[in-house]
């Protein structure tokens, strides 16, 4: 079992979302605009959220497979992450979703960090600069 776990994990493909900074300085997640190549207004079904942070763990999740009232997105639609992300530190954020009346899950995921520069703007780094800012 142990020796299989850590194959498994490496035959999941991550897609990365969109992610840019909103005027309140956290961040707009969502699926990129090639997603519905032919313009046609998909909406897709988010099935679940999470934010997590190395070394501490998850941080906020939330599971709207089973929920009452489904969650339907379209392309560059600010997905709901209830969380506030704090200044100069890296999370991983997570979500999962299928387009309406398909199944195929596709996973996302992407790492990002906040960081507020000595003059007070504030920068986005995604990826592995998230996790060079870290180190």
């Amino acid at each position: 079992m142990f020796l299989t776990l850590p194959s498994l994990v490496s035959c999941i493909a991550f897609e990365t979302p969109d992610i840019v900074l909103k005027n309140d300085g956290q961040p707009c997640i969502s699926i990129p605009s090639d997603e519905d190549f032919f313009r046609r207004n998909k909406q897709f079904s988010i099935i679940d959220t999470g934010v997590f942070q190395i070394g501490v763990g998850e941080l906020w999740s939330k599971d709207y497979l089973y929920s009452s009232k489904p969650y339907y997105v379209k392309t560059q639609e600010c997905l709901r992450f209830d969380y506030h992300f704090q200044n100069n530190v890296t999370y991983t954020i997570g979500f999962i979703s299928t387009e309406k009346g398909n199944n195929k899950k596709k996973n996302w995921r992407a790492d990002i960090r906040i960081n507020k520069n000595q003059d007070g703007t504030l920068q986005l780094l995604l990826d592995e600069h998230a996790r060079d800012a870290a180190k």
